[in-house]
């Protein structure tokens, strides 16, 4: 069964140091000499949370798994007696007992650009790590149903890390006029004006979109792209206004993106040959 424990402190005090050690290598730069030959097979670094919420409570949330195999990592001092990635959004590292388990996990739940470590230490006491760039990013499906008076939507730009801000907040929004059934003489349905509004961080208006008409039983959409995203709470705001007398319904759908500049580094997956060894 795998284990799980803290790496000591002198990772935190190694991870300090690495712009100074040279052991980065996910770049293609020179590895630091070490007697561990770190090995990580990867099939991705980045990947999207997606959010679900509807009438303002979350239904749903799926974070992002990550794998890293250490299979073949091996010291030439002695065997290798953990192995460990430390995700960079200020969790602990998680560590595997190298006798019990070649791989490690681990699920995002927060958007960012990471920068990450993985490493190994063998039974000399021999540490060697090298830095990986994670980018996640995030989707959220938000909905209020059969209101005359949406709701707002908080949209949460702070990364979980010391590093850039998002690149952009990609915005696609649909308003349905819900149709009067049965439709009477004195109940035929209203057309409505509809509105969106982008708020920053301050909540000086950003960008709203021209008022929009939408007949019973239609829909409308409107669909944005906001750069120079600071770090903070935006929010998402749809104006509804009826043309006659009472209120129209509506519903609301948005999915909002939380997109960051794609910095991460490439992924290292098994070749065939090495799959097909590990096998036997």
């Amino acid at each position: 069964m795998r284990a799980v424990r803290t790496v000591p402190a002198i990772l935190c005090t190694l991870l300090l140091l690495a712009s100074i050690s040279g052991c980065l290598s996910s770049d293609g730069e020179p590895k630091e000499t070490s007697v561990i030959e770190l090995i990580v097979y990867y099939d991705a670094t980045s990947g999207v949370i997606e959010e679900n919420v509807q009438n303002n409570q979350q239904v749903s949330e799926t974070g992002v798994e990550l794998t890293f195999d250490f299979s073949y990592t091996k010291s030439s001092a002695g065997a290798m007696v953990t192995y460990y990635f430390l995700p960079g959004d200020g969790s602990s590292a998680v560590e595997n007992d190298a006798a019990e388990d070649g791989e490690v996990t681990y699920t995002y739940l927060t958007h960012g650009l990471f920068d990450a470590a993985m490493g190994g230490i063998d039974d000399q006491g021999n540490d060697y790590f090298e830095n990986v760039t994670i980018r996640i990013d995030k989707q959220i499906s938000w909905g209020d149903s059969n209101t005359a008076d949406p709701g707002v939507m908080n949209i949460e730009t702070t990364p979980d890390c010391s590093c850039p801000a998002p690149e952009k907040i990609v915005v696609e929004s649909t308003v349905v006029n819900i149709e009067n059934q049965p439709a009477t003489p004195i109940n035929q349905g209203q057309t409505v004006t509809v509105t969106w509004r982008m708020l920053n961080s301050t909540d000086a208006t950003t960008v709203e979109s021209a008022p929009e008409q939408v007949g019973d039983g239609q829909d409308a959409s409107w669909m944005h792209n906001q750069y120079f995203v600071e770090p903070g709470t935006w929010k998402l705001e749809v104006d509804v206004s009826a043309e006659g007398n009472g209120e129209e319904r509506v519903n609301v759908d948005h999915t909002v993106k939380i997109l960051y500049d794609a910095q991460e580094s490439v992924p290292n997956p098994m070749s065939a040959p090495e799959a097909d060894e590990e096998v036997e």
